[in-house]
């Protein structure tokens, strides 16, 4: 058998055919629902229902895929949320195909207050999917009181700096864009990837952070 062969069937009967092709020559081993929930955690930040439920039925085959992207399987079965997320270590050389996110003081003041707006809706029993926040609510945070931004004098400024702030947090799949105009959906994915605890002392620090900032100027 030459290398022109490879991926056809070598029999008429049919008999040594791949049971899991999906073109002519696929040489994958995972069924065509394992491979949709597969390329969903790869794609996607993070995937949920029936996603999940498909993860769940082809967990072995999934987390294969995973590992061989040098990424690892991550399951929040309280939020039932799940994401792929790179394999770390000293002892690891390869590069995974996601990049694990760095977030900037700003970035993760933001995400503490939106963890902190979810715990008050969880004490409340509200459904994830009315999770809701404001755009001016989260300008309030940072822009007042110990908010990362609050010495900043410069209103325009604070209002740009917002604005891509809460993009970033929307490109990163913390929120989402709401029915109305300047409301958002903040996702399941806060929670999964931040305690109260760490919460509360990202909020200590960012806000500390900015002060130094505005005392060496």
């Amino acid at each position: 058998m030459t290398d022109d062969t490879i991926g056809e069937n070598p029999r008429a009967d049919g008999t040594d055919a791949n049971p899991h092709a999906l073109f002519e020559g696929d040489l994958g081993d995972m069924t065509a629902d394992a491979r949709m929930a597969a390329i969903a955690l790869k794609r996607e930040r993070y995937i949920e229902g029936e996603l999940v439920d498909l993860v769940n039925d082809n967990r072995d085959a999934v987390i294969r895929s995973l590992n061989n992207d040098m990424l690892e399987l991550v399951y929040d079965e309280r939020h039932r949320i799940m994401y792929a997320t790179p394999v770390t270590g000293p002892d690891v050389a390869l590069r995974s195909l996601k990049t694990r996110t760095s977030l900037r003081r700003e970035e993760a003041s933001l995400l503490a207050f939106l963890r902190i707006r979810v715990l008050e809706y969880e004490n409340m029993r509200v459904e994830p999917d009315r999770w809701i926040v404001g755009f001016d609510e989260m300008r309030a945070a940072l822009a007042t009181g110990a908010g990362y931004l609050a010495s900043r004098n410069d209103e325009e400024g604070v209002l740009r700096q917002v604005t891509t702030l809460v993009n970033t947090m929307t490109t990163y799949g913390y929120l989402a864009a709401g029915d109305e105009e300047g409301m958002y959906r903040i996702t399941p994915l806060v929670p999964a990837v931040l305690d109260r605890s760490l919460a509360d002392a990202w909020l200590g620090v960012a806000a500390d952070d900015a002060a130094d900032e505005d005392g060496e100027e």
